[in-house]
């Protein structure tokens, strides 16, 4: 699957790019993917608290940059990635 976004990356972008990343975690993990997006990060509760969205957009330097990123947040568990 990394080869096929790698690609659909490339073809939507040029590089560095503004890219946005949209995750859902589990409010109690949060704190690891802010731990791993660092700062800018918007966060939007679910309606009960026990979710929460995590938006970022950031200057990307390159495909491989974010499938990296992905993929270091994809190790939480319980993570959607969007």
């Amino acid at each position: 699957m990394n080869d096929r976004l790698k690609e659909l990356l490339d073809n939507e972008h040029v590089w560095p790019s503004n890219y946005s990343f949209k995750f859902i975690v589990a409010a109690e993990r949060l704190g690891e993917v802010i731990e791993i997006l660092g700062e800018g990060v918007v966060v939007k509760e679910s309606k009960k608290g026990k979710y929460v969205s995590v938006t970022l957009t950031k200057l990307m330097d390159s495909s491989e940059a974010i499938i990296a990123l992905y993929t270091e947040v994809a190790k939480i568990e319980g993570v959607i990635s969007l």
